[in-house]
């Protein structure tokens, strides 16, 4: 899919039936925030999950599961699995809906004019490309530190530096962007579907 070119999608279709679906940004934060929470089970997730994006849910089946990961993906593969050369790198987790929903919010306020509180919608693809294009702020800097790598090469000052920014913006129990992918992966083989 082409956010520039083709309709975003709103309904699931299965069986000639269109199964309508909530896509705005908030309802699929919870989706995220829920299928990675690990204090709840795989059992318990799996309706709460159906219930946050369907008002009525459709069969489930394991295309059911294929379109949620493809939806919650924004229509495509994940940024970071997009290929790419050289050494694999090791995977962080540069951002939280949970523990950075200060910056986000703010950011969102000073580089888009968007107060993510009050506008009435937004859909899940274009909240995440806005987000996935932040920059010169706050949140985009705060990514950076958490992502950048510190080696043998980095000088001295640099590296204090980011060991220091690393601890400030450290996020307790998160998980990549990639780790979520294959967290939605798991919790569908482990639903037997």
């Amino acid at each position: 899919m082409n956010l520039l070119i083709d309709t975003l999608p709103l309904a699931y279709e299965f069986g000639g039936r269109v199964y309508k679906m909530q896509t705005d940004f908030r309802e699929w934060i919870k989706f995220e925030l829920l299928f990675t929470d690990k204090d709840i089970t795989p059992k318990d997730k799996k309706l709460r999950l159906l219930e946050i994006i369907f008002p009525e849910i459709p069969p489930v089946n394991e295309e059911l599961w294929d379109f949620l990961l493809w939806f919650y993906q924004c229509g495509g593969e994940p940024v970071s699995s997009r290929g790419g050369k050289g050494k694999a790198k090791k995977e962080t987790a540069v951002y939280s809906f949970e523990y950075d929903d200060g910056y986000i919010y703010a950011d969102f306020m000073s580089v888009y004019q968007i107060d993510l509180a009050d506008i009435p919608y937004l859909h899940w693809w274009k909240f995440k490309a806005m987000f996935r294009s932040l920059h010169d702020c706050k949140m985009s800097a705060i990514m950076q530190y958490r992502a950048e790598e510190i080696t043998s090469k980095t000088p001295a000052y640099r590296k204090d530096f980011l060991m220091e920014m690393k601890r400030v913006y450290a996020l307790p129990r998160s998980i990549s962007e990639q780790q979520k992918i294959n967290e939605l992966k798991r919790l569908k083989e482990q639903m037997g579907v």
